[in-house]
């Protein structure tokens, strides 16, 4: 069933919030030893990065819309570029084509510069 991207308990699981920058809103993620995937490292796994990814953009459609509507996740693509480290993970989003029944978004997260992503994600919605 689709839900309104702006309420999730999954932005409470992922300790996540977002800021209005000058030019986009940033999201950031506070990880906790629950979101490790490699303990030797304590990396992030790359689920919870995919995750991460995909409520930025569920949340910058959001954003863009005035009425109340809900949305559906229909593919996801992921390049992981390095490992996520445990420590607070920053997300951005830009809206590539926004139709009236379909959204493709893409969406990056880095931790330390914004220049060395962890990951980047195309992202595809099913808008109702």
């Amino acid at each position: 069933m689709p839900q309104n991207p702006a309420h999730n308990p999954i932005d409470n699981w992922l300790s996540l919030t977002s800021n209005e920058g000058t030019t986009r809103r940033v999201y950031e993620m506070t990880p906790d030893d629950k979101h490790i995937g490699n303990p030797a490292i304590r990396a992030i796994h790359g689920g919870v990065v995919t995750l991460f990814l995909e409520r930025v953009a569920e949340l910058e459609i959001s954003k863009e819309e005035s009425a109340p509507f809900s949305c559906v996740i229909v593919n996801t693509n992921v390049d992981f570029l390095r490992s996520a480290k445990l420590k607070p993970m920053f997300g951005a989003a830009v809206i590539v084509r926004r139709g009236r029944r379909l959204a493709v978004v893409n969406a990056k997260a880095w931790q330390d510069d914004p220049e060395r992503l962890v990951g980047q994600a195309t992202i595809s919605l099913k808008i109702d």
